[in-house]
Protein backbone atom coordinates (compact mmCIF):
# COMPACT_ATOMS: atom_id res chain seq x y z
CA UNK A 1 0.00 0.00 0.00
CA UNK A 2 1.04 3.42 -0.36
CA UNK A 3 2.16 5.62 2.50
CA UNK A 4 3.22 9.52 3.57
CA UNK A 5 6.70 8.44 5.00
CA UNK A 6 8.23 11.03 7.56
CA UNK A 7 11.93 9.89 6.07
CA UNK A 8 13.53 12.36 8.71
CA UNK A 9 12.57 15.16 10.48
CA UNK A 10 10.68 17.79 8.14
CA UNK A 11 10.67 15.41 5.07
CA UNK A 12 7.97 12.77 3.89
CA UNK A 13 7.91 10.66 0.91
CA UNK A 14 5.40 8.80 -0.38
CA UNK A 15 6.50 5.44 -0.99
CA UNK A 16 4.98 1.49 -1.15
CA UNK A 17 4.60 -0.26 2.51
CA UNK A 18 3.74 -3.73 3.59
CA UNK A 19 -0.07 -3.72 4.15
CA UNK A 20 -0.47 -3.64 7.92
CA UNK A 21 -1.86 -7.49 9.89
CA UNK A 22 -5.25 -7.49 10.68
CA UNK A 23 -5.18 -9.82 14.28
CA UNK A 24 -7.49 -11.02 16.57
CA UNK A 25 -10.25 -8.19 17.56
CA UNK A 26 -8.99 -5.73 14.75
CA UNK A 27 -10.59 -4.23 11.73
CA UNK A 28 -8.80 -3.15 8.84
CA UNK A 29 -9.87 0.46 7.34
CA UNK A 30 -8.78 1.43 3.61
CA UNK A 31 -8.29 4.72 4.54
CA UNK A 32 -10.11 7.81 2.62
CA UNK A 33 -8.95 10.82 4.61
CA UNK A 34 -6.65 12.23 7.69
CA UNK A 35 -7.28 15.89 9.39
CA UNK A 36 -3.43 17.28 10.98
CA UNK A 37 -2.99 18.79 14.12
CA UNK A 38 -0.20 19.57 16.23
CA UNK A 39 0.40 16.59 17.65
CA UNK A 40 1.38 15.77 13.87
CA UNK A 41 3.36 18.77 13.13
CA UNK A 42 5.67 18.22 16.51
CA UNK A 43 6.57 14.68 15.10
CA UNK A 44 7.09 16.22 11.48
CA UNK A 45 9.52 19.15 12.79
CA UNK A 46 11.05 16.13 14.87
CA UNK A 47 9.81 18.01 18.74
CA UNK A 48 8.70 14.44 19.58
CA UNK A 49 10.75 11.76 18.15
CA UNK A 50 8.86 8.61 16.78
CA UNK A 51 9.29 5.15 17.81
CA UNK A 52 11.28 4.51 14.25
CA UNK A 53 12.21 6.27 10.76
CA UNK A 54 10.64 5.87 8.49
CA UNK A 55 7.14 6.35 10.01
CA UNK A 56 3.70 7.09 9.45
CA UNK A 57 1.91 9.94 10.89
CA UNK A 58 -1.52 10.94 11.25
CA UNK A 59 -4.85 9.99 13.56
CA UNK A 60 -7.82 11.95 12.52
CA UNK A 61 -8.86 9.32 9.94
CA UNK A 62 -12.28 8.06 8.85
CA UNK A 63 -12.55 5.59 6.04
CA UNK A 64 -14.44 2.07 5.55
CA UNK A 65 -13.74 -1.19 6.80
CA UNK A 66 -12.79 -3.82 4.37
CA UNK A 67 -11.86 -6.30 6.60
CA UNK A 68 -12.05 -7.96 9.97
CA UNK A 69 -9.86 -10.22 12.27
CA UNK A 70 -10.92 -12.84 14.42
CA UNK A 71 -13.93 -12.30 16.71
CA UNK A 72 -15.31 -9.24 14.86
CA UNK A 73 -18.25 -9.53 13.28
CA UNK A 74 -18.25 -10.17 9.40
CA UNK A 75 -21.25 -7.69 8.59
CA UNK A 76 -18.87 -4.76 10.23
CA UNK A 77 -17.33 -5.19 6.63
CA UNK A 78 -18.46 -1.85 4.62
CA UNK A 79 -19.20 0.34 7.43
CA UNK A 80 -17.91 4.04 7.00
CA UNK A 81 -15.56 4.70 10.67
CA UNK A 82 -14.19 7.33 12.40
CA UNK A 83 -11.02 6.15 14.31
CA UNK A 84 -10.34 6.57 17.80
CA UNK A 85 -6.86 6.88 17.73
CA UNK A 86 -5.96 6.66 21.81
CA UNK A 87 -5.88 2.74 22.32
CA UNK A 88 -5.95 2.38 26.17
CA UNK A 89 -4.86 -1.15 28.12
CA UNK A 90 -8.48 -1.15 30.22
CA UNK A 91 -6.16 -2.77 33.28
CA UNK A 92 -4.34 -0.33 34.65
CA UNK A 93 -5.74 1.60 37.71
CA UNK A 94 -6.70 4.64 35.24
CA UNK A 95 -8.38 2.79 33.16
CA UNK A 96 -10.87 0.80 35.78
CA UNK A 97 -11.55 4.92 37.17
CA UNK A 98 -12.79 5.62 33.63
CA UNK A 99 -9.87 7.99 33.13
CA UNK A 100 -8.53 5.98 30.23
CA UNK A 101 -7.12 9.74 28.77
CA UNK A 102 -4.60 8.51 31.61
CA UNK A 103 -3.88 5.00 30.97
CA UNK A 104 -0.05 5.11 30.93
CA UNK A 105 0.08 1.84 28.68
CA UNK A 106 -1.78 4.06 26.29
CA UNK A 107 -1.05 3.35 22.48
CA UNK A 108 -1.65 6.24 19.94
CA UNK A 109 -1.84 5.93 16.41
CA UNK A 110 0.40 7.87 14.65
CA UNK A 111 2.97 8.64 17.74
CA UNK A 112 3.73 5.28 19.32
CA UNK A 113 1.92 2.77 16.99
CA UNK A 114 1.46 3.19 13.09
CA UNK A 115 -0.44 6.18 11.44
CA UNK A 116 -3.08 7.10 8.96
CA UNK A 117 -1.60 8.25 6.11
CA UNK A 118 -1.99 5.47 4.06
CA UNK A 119 -4.48 3.51 2.24
CA UNK A 120 -5.17 0.88 5.31
CA UNK A 121 -4.61 1.20 8.82
CA UNK A 122 -6.10 -1.69 11.43
CA UNK A 123 -7.22 -0.75 14.94
CA UNK A 124 -8.94 -2.53 17.43
CA UNK A 125 -12.69 -2.65 16.71
CA UNK A 126 -13.84 -0.89 19.55
CA UNK A 127 -12.13 2.07 18.04
CA UNK A 128 -13.72 2.08 14.69
CA UNK A 129 -16.93 4.03 15.49
CA UNK A 130 -19.36 3.57 12.77
CA UNK A 131 -20.89 6.70 11.30
CA UNK A 132 -24.29 7.37 9.56
CA UNK A 133 -23.74 10.89 8.57
CA UNK A 134 -21.57 13.74 8.01
CA UNK A 135 -19.17 15.29 5.21
CA UNK A 136 -15.47 14.20 4.94
CA UNK A 137 -14.89 17.09 6.54
CA UNK A 138 -16.95 16.34 9.18
CA UNK A 139 -15.76 12.96 9.77
CA UNK A 140 -11.69 13.98 9.64
CA UNK A 141 -13.00 16.67 12.59
CA UNK A 142 -14.24 14.01 14.48
CA UNK A 143 -11.52 13.30 17.01
CA UNK A 144 -10.58 16.82 17.51
CA UNK A 145 -13.99 17.77 18.27
CA UNK A 146 -14.00 15.01 21.16
CA UNK A 147 -11.32 16.83 22.90
CA UNK A 148 -13.36 20.24 22.66
CA UNK A 149 -16.58 18.25 23.86
CA UNK A 150 -14.47 16.09 26.69
CA UNK A 151 -13.08 18.89 27.85
CA UNK A 152 -16.68 20.78 28.22
CA UNK A 153 -17.54 17.77 29.87
CA UNK A 154 -15.00 17.92 32.47
CA UNK A 155 -15.83 21.60 32.91
CA UNK A 156 -19.40 20.53 34.04
CA UNK A 157 -23.19 22.52 34.09
CA UNK A 158 -23.85 25.08 33.85
CA UNK A 159 -21.35 25.98 31.41
CA UNK A 160 -20.83 30.13 31.98
CA UNK A 161 -23.11 32.49 29.35
CA UNK A 162 -19.66 34.13 28.17
CA UNK A 163 -16.00 32.87 27.26
CA UNK A 164 -12.61 33.75 25.81
CA UNK A 165 -10.57 31.60 23.69
CA UNK A 166 -7.11 32.17 22.88
CA UNK A 167 -5.66 30.49 20.49
CA UNK A 168 -8.08 29.81 17.19
CA UNK A 169 -6.21 27.54 14.81
CA UNK A 170 -8.33 24.36 14.27
CA UNK A 171 -8.82 23.09 17.95
CA UNK A 172 -9.55 26.70 19.29
CA UNK A 173 -12.09 26.84 16.39
CA UNK A 174 -13.71 24.15 17.38
CA UNK A 175 -14.15 24.92 20.81
CA UNK A 176 -15.75 28.10 19.46
CA UNK A 177 -18.50 25.71 17.67
CA UNK A 178 -18.79 23.93 20.59
CA UNK A 179 -19.57 26.89 22.86
CA UNK A 180 -21.66 28.74 20.30
CA UNK A 181 -23.91 25.62 20.36
CA UNK A 182 -24.41 25.88 23.84
CA UNK A 183 -25.18 29.43 23.61
CA UNK A 184 -22.27 30.61 24.44
CA UNK A 185 -20.83 34.27 23.56
CA UNK A 186 -18.04 33.32 21.97
CA UNK A 187 -15.10 36.07 22.18
CA UNK A 188 -11.65 34.83 20.06
CA UNK A 189 -8.21 35.95 20.00
CA UNK A 190 -4.92 34.57 18.00
CA UNK A 191 -1.90 35.99 16.44
CA UNK A 192 -3.13 35.53 13.77
CA UNK A 193 -5.82 38.55 12.14
CA UNK A 194 -6.26 35.75 9.50
CA UNK A 195 -7.56 33.28 12.00
CA UNK A 196 -9.71 35.82 14.56
CA UNK A 197 -11.71 36.49 10.84
CA UNK A 198 -12.57 33.09 10.45
CA UNK A 199 -13.61 32.46 13.98
CA UNK A 200 -15.53 35.94 13.39
CA UNK A 201 -16.88 34.04 10.07
CA UNK A 202 -18.60 31.38 12.06
CA UNK A 203 -20.03 33.48 14.88
CA UNK A 204 -17.35 34.57 17.66
CA UNK A 205 -16.80 38.04 18.10
CA UNK A 206 -13.03 39.50 18.45
CA UNK A 207 -11.13 40.79 21.91
CA UNK A 208 -9.71 43.78 19.85
CA UNK A 209 -13.80 44.62 19.84
CA UNK A 210 -14.14 44.01 23.63
CA UNK A 211 -13.44 46.72 26.37
CA UNK A 212 -9.96 46.51 27.80
CA UNK A 213 -11.87 45.80 31.22
CA UNK A 214 -13.59 43.25 30.12
CA UNK A 215 -13.35 39.88 32.00
CA UNK A 216 -14.96 35.98 31.38
CA UNK A 217 -16.01 33.56 33.79
CA UNK A 218 -14.47 30.97 31.26
CA UNK A 219 -11.28 30.91 29.42
CA UNK A 220 -9.95 28.15 26.99
CA UNK A 221 -6.31 28.84 25.99
CA UNK A 222 -5.41 25.97 23.21
CA UNK A 223 -1.82 28.09 22.59
CA UNK A 224 0.15 27.19 25.74
CA UNK A 225 2.65 29.82 25.59
CA UNK A 226 3.91 32.29 28.26
CA UNK A 227 2.13 34.80 26.93
CA UNK A 228 -1.21 33.36 25.94
CA UNK A 229 -1.56 31.56 29.32
CA UNK A 230 -0.40 35.36 31.04
CA UNK A 231 -3.51 36.57 28.33
CA UNK A 232 -5.88 34.12 29.72
CA UNK A 233 -5.28 34.78 33.23
CA UNK A 234 -5.33 38.58 32.92
CA UNK A 235 -8.73 38.18 31.10
CA UNK A 236 -10.35 35.90 33.66
CA UNK A 237 -12.86 37.38 35.93
CA UNK A 238 -12.60 36.39 39.96
CA UNK A 239 -13.19 32.96 40.28
CA UNK A 240 -12.92 32.27 36.99
CA UNK A 241 -11.93 28.59 35.49
CA UNK A 242 -9.23 28.55 33.08
CA UNK A 243 -9.23 25.43 30.69
CA UNK A 244 -5.87 24.42 29.28
CA UNK A 245 -5.91 22.20 25.88
CA UNK A 246 -2.32 23.01 25.00
CA UNK A 247 0.83 20.54 25.10
CA UNK A 248 2.83 23.13 25.01
CA UNK A 249 6.20 22.26 27.10
CA UNK A 250 7.87 25.88 27.82
CA UNK A 251 6.88 27.10 31.43
CA UNK A 252 4.42 29.65 31.87
CA UNK A 253 4.49 32.40 35.02
CA UNK A 254 1.76 31.92 37.65
CA UNK A 255 1.93 33.24 41.52
CA UNK A 256 0.03 31.35 44.13
CA UNK A 257 -0.78 34.99 44.98
CA UNK A 258 -2.44 35.29 41.59
CA UNK A 259 -4.41 31.76 41.91
CA UNK A 260 -5.71 32.28 45.39
CA UNK A 261 -6.65 35.88 45.30
CA UNK A 262 -8.24 35.86 41.94
CA UNK A 263 -9.83 31.81 43.05
CA UNK A 264 -9.12 30.81 39.70
CA UNK A 265 -9.33 27.49 38.52
CA UNK A 266 -7.11 25.95 36.48
CA UNK A 267 -8.00 22.92 34.76
CA UNK A 268 -6.24 20.62 32.06
CA UNK A 269 -7.84 18.54 29.71
CA UNK A 270 -6.10 15.65 27.75
CA UNK A 271 -8.11 14.29 25.09
CA UNK A 272 -11.22 12.02 26.14
CA UNK A 273 -12.29 8.60 27.89
CA UNK A 274 -12.96 5.36 26.09
CA UNK A 275 -15.70 5.04 25.09
CA UNK A 276 -18.28 7.58 26.28
CA UNK A 277 -16.69 10.42 24.84
CA UNK A 278 -16.29 9.19 21.63
CA UNK A 279 -19.77 7.71 21.39
CA UNK A 280 -20.91 11.17 22.22
CA UNK A 281 -19.27 12.78 19.30
CA UNK A 282 -20.44 10.22 17.02
CA UNK A 283 -24.45 10.82 18.31
CA UNK A 284 -24.08 14.42 17.69
CA UNK A 285 -22.44 13.66 13.99
CA UNK A 286 -25.21 10.82 13.24
CA UNK A 287 -28.15 13.30 14.75
CA UNK A 288 -26.61 16.58 12.64
CA UNK A 289 -26.59 18.31 15.70
CA UNK A 290 -22.97 20.10 14.77
CA UNK A 291 -20.60 20.61 11.20
CA UNK A 292 -17.19 20.41 12.88
CA UNK A 293 -16.32 20.72 9.09
CA UNK A 294 -17.61 24.32 9.03
CA UNK A 295 -13.45 24.30 10.47
CA UNK A 296 -11.83 22.72 7.55
CA UNK A 297 -10.16 25.04 5.26
CA UNK A 298 -7.36 23.26 2.92
CA UNK A 299 -7.14 19.92 1.53
CA UNK A 300 -4.40 18.09 -0.19
CA UNK A 301 -4.03 14.91 -1.96
CA UNK A 302 -1.94 11.83 -0.28
CA UNK A 303 1.05 12.80 -3.07
CA UNK A 304 1.23 16.29 -1.33
CA UNK A 305 1.59 15.26 1.96
CA UNK A 306 4.75 17.24 2.35
CA UNK A 307 3.25 19.95 1.16
CA UNK A 308 0.19 19.71 3.43
CA UNK A 309 2.25 19.87 6.74
CA UNK A 310 4.57 22.68 5.51
CA UNK A 311 1.83 24.99 4.94
CA UNK A 312 -0.33 23.52 7.99
CA UNK A 313 0.60 26.03 10.55
CA UNK A 314 -0.19 28.99 8.41
CA UNK A 315 -3.61 27.46 7.24
CA UNK A 316 -6.61 29.81 8.21
CA UNK A 317 -8.83 26.52 9.45
CA UNK A 318 -8.37 23.31 9.40
CA UNK A 319 -6.11 21.22 6.93
CA UNK A 320 -6.49 17.83 5.67
CA UNK A 321 -5.27 15.01 3.24
CA UNK A 322 -7.63 13.30 1.06
CA UNK A 323 -6.35 9.48 0.63
CA UNK A 324 -8.49 7.92 -1.01
CA UNK A 325 -9.60 9.03 -4.73
CA UNK A 326 -12.95 8.99 -3.89
CA UNK A 327 -13.74 10.48 -0.37
CA UNK A 328 -17.58 10.83 -0.02
CA UNK A 329 -18.84 8.89 2.89
CA UNK A 330 -20.80 6.48 2.30
CA UNK A 331 -22.95 8.00 5.37
CA UNK A 332 -25.59 10.30 4.08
Amino acid sequence: MKAALLVEPGRIAIDDVPEPETGAGDVRIAVHGVGLCGSDLSVFSGKWTPPVYPWIQGHEAYGVIEAVGPGVPDDRVGETVVVEPNVACGRCAQCRRGRTSACPNRQSVGMNRPGAIAERLVVPSGNAWAVRSGTAEDLVSVEPMTVVEAALRRLGEPVPDAALVVGVGAQGLLMALSLLRRGVTVVATDISPDRVAFAAELGASTLELSPPERRFDLVVDTAGTPAAVSLAVDRAEIGATIIELSLERRPFELSAQTLVRRQLVLRGSLTYDHPGDFQASVALIDDRAVSPGRVVTDVYALEDAHLAFERCSGARGKTWIRVAQRVDPTAT
